[in-house]
């Protein structure tokens, strides 16, 4: 069976990691950080572990909802009525009763169960294909700075579209391509999530106005406080990679945000955070979908991310889980594909050449 190198440890690489291993393909996932999960990584919160960016699931997102079915964690997930703020009427949106890190570890326990590996504080710095072989030799770099290769037959980039153009100098792949893929901008999103000893709203979700934030996501109102040792809330903001936001220290950050935060409920005091965490996501949100299909810029090779789900719209961009697990299940189903025409080739060859072959041992026989 073929071999897939797999970057990144978010939720669509290692949906794709579980599906092939899975199906018996040899699979290595590389992860820059020390970490899996992507924009679903979660921190130790009090006594529970929390996603570092908020999350929920909607009743809409079918391809999601298959894979909770199909990895066993249906009996694990709950839905909760939720007030937005602006809207007539509740929504109700899911979670899991040990959070998203529940789903992460299954589908890192099912890879590794059936034979794949993780590589972690591995850093991609190049792809390159050998003509001869026709395979891809996957470059890192290791947190000691050495450097380690990894051939295979397929590789599946799940990061976003700069960095990938930025380690594929050396592969054959078309201008237009290139071109599209630089195109695929994004925003900085910077996320301060805070327990708080009181609950400071009747809302899930508002958004804010003339703040450095946009959103401000009351998690413990839906979900309840659990073990996080008081009332989680999020507060979202993006901003431009050139904005002085984007570069300021944490404690800074904390402050300007909290600040803004307590016009929305004044009654709230610096005294009331019980702890507090920052979160910078450079690669963010995308602002529009491609002209064309840049999920396979070249052959064997694959690019999952969200801002690709789509193409030829003017659709606006939302980040949400279903889009990239409904990607990552069509590039394997893509790849299996692949490698099934591939199978039924070389029969055919084999029975060209067995027709070949018999008659003239009947006539060397005879």
């Amino acid at each position: 069976m073929s071999s897939v190198c797999i970057v990144g440890t978010g939720l669509s690489g290692l949906i794709c990691g579980m599906r092939l291993t899975k199906s018996g393909y040899t699979v290595h996932i590389v992860e820059e950080v020390t970490y899996p999960g992507g924009l679903l990584a979660s921190a130790k919160i009090g006594n529970e572990y929390l996603e570092r960016l908020p999350h929920h699931l909607r009743k809409t997102d079918h391809a999601l909802l298959a894979l909770v079915k199909e990895v066993g964690l249906s009996d694990k997930l709950e839905w909760f009525n939720s007030y937005w703020h602006g809207h007539a009427s509740g929504r109700k949106i899911g979670y899991f009763a040990s959070g998203f890190a529940s789903l992460i570890n299954m589908l890192i326990q099912d890879i590794t169960d059936n034979g794949g590996k993780i590589s972690y504080s591995c850093t991609v710095a190049e792809l390159t294909k050998d003509p001869t072989t026709n395979t891809f030799k996957t470059t890192c770099v290791l947190s000691d700075s050495n450097r380690v290769s990894i051939e295979s037959d397929y590789v599946i980039f799940t990061g976003s579209c700069r960095p990938f153009v930025n380690v594929c100098h050396g592969l054959p792949i078309e201008m237009n391509v290139r071109d599209q893929l630089m195109n695929v901008t994004y925003k900085p999103q910077i996320s301060l999530l805070m327990v708080l000893k009181k609950q400071v709203s009747e809302v899930y979700y508002r958004s804010a106005k003339d703040s450095p934030f946009q959103k401000v996501i009351n998690h413990s109102l839906c979900f309840g406080t659990r073990g996080y040792g008081g009332n989680v809330v999020y507060l979202v903001g993006e901003c431009a990679i050139s904005d002085p936001l984007w570069i300021e220290d944490e404690a800074t950050l904390m402050k300007y945000y909290f600040t803004s935060f307590r016009k929305l409920y004044p009654t709230l005091r610096e005294t009331d955070i019980k702890s507090w965490r920052l979160t910078k996501v450079r690669y963010a949100r995308f602002d529009s979908f491609p002209e064309m299909d840049l999920s396979a810029p070249m052959e064997n090779l694959f690019l999952c991310s969200s801002g690709l789900s789509k193409y030829a719209t003017t659709d606006e961009p939302a980040n949400r889980m279903e889009s990239v697990v409904a990607l990552a299940n069509s590039i394997v189903a893509k790849i299996e594909f692949n490698e099934e025409k591939k199978r039924l080739e070389q029969d055919v060859s084999f029975v060209e050449k067995e027709s070949i072959i018999t008659p003239l041992v009947n006539e060397i026989n005879g």
